[in-house]
């Protein structure tokens, strides 16, 4: 794993998605209107899953298991798991910081959404990178809304960002969700799909995600074979052990 792949394991992370299975829990729907807009968001305290993931890049295709565990509006974390039980990697995300291991090179990193702005060229927080992983609808001040059929479709601005939100009629849920940053050109387009309850709440089991940058195409694919939310306290460790170079 080289600092390149670790970097695209990190994009995988802030992009990933979701498969089947699902073991009911305490998972809570808000049910928000905006407008014109009405979704059904979830609400949870811990979440803690596991799957494979899966991404091409430039014709490198990649696939490892993982960790995922999250504490609403607080961490995000997850363990990069090639086989074995062994560890290749290890992210955490808090609103203010990014932290990133590499166990096979012996590095890490140490730093803040400056950072991946900079890297992926698009504009990211702690706030909208929860909401992609968990398939949630941001409200976000003035907003354009109008009803395609059996979709919502919302659009935001923000600074240069421009959102597109594709919501469902039926279940209220997210669909698809498109950003685009209208200075670069670069864009990211996340598919939801195969909605299964979590506890009372559609949650979106199969999340496909494609990278547009600089021209260039990249896809990711996350599949949980287990997922769980409740109000059990999930730890999120990450010591970095001595004689790790800081990238």
């Amino acid at each position: 794993m080289n600092k390149q792949l670790l970097l695209y394991l990190l994009g995988i992370v802030l992009l990933s998605a979701c498969k089947k299975e699902t073991i009911p829990s305490t998972a809570t729907a808000t049910t928000e209107t905006v407008g014109n807009v009405t979704v059904q968001n979830l609400e949870f305290t811990y979440l803690n899953a596991r799957g494979q993931l899966k991404f091409d890049d430039k014709g490198q295709s990649t696939s490892s298991g993982y960790a995922l565990r999250m504490q609403k509006d607080s961490v995000i974390w997850i363990s990069v798991l090639p086989g074995l039980g062994i560890e290749a990697a290890r992210i955490k995300l808090t609103p203010d910081s990014v932290y990133m291991m590499n166990r096979i090179q012996r590095e890490y990193a140490a730093t803040d959404y400056a950072f991946l702005s900079k890297r992926f060229n698009v504009a990211l927080d702690f706030q909208v990178v929860q909401a992609i992983l968990l398939g949630n609808y941001q409200a976000n001040g003035a907003e354009k809304a109008t009803n395609q059929g059996q979709m919502q479709h919302v659009q935001q601005l923000r600074q240069n960002l421009l959102f597109d939100y594709f919501i469902s009629s039926e279940n209220l849920k997210l669909q698809q969700l498109n950003v685009k940053d209208q200075q670069s050109g670069n864009s990211i387009v996340v598919q939801y799909e195969s909605f299964q309850p979590l506890g009372d709440v559609p949650f979106a089991y199969n999340m496909l995600a494609q990278i547009l940058q600089s021209g260039q195409i990249s896809d990711f694919n996350l599949s949980h074979t287990k997922v769980t939310v409740s109000e059990d306290v999930l730890e999120f460790p990450f010591s970095v052990p001595s004689g790790y170079k800081r990238l």
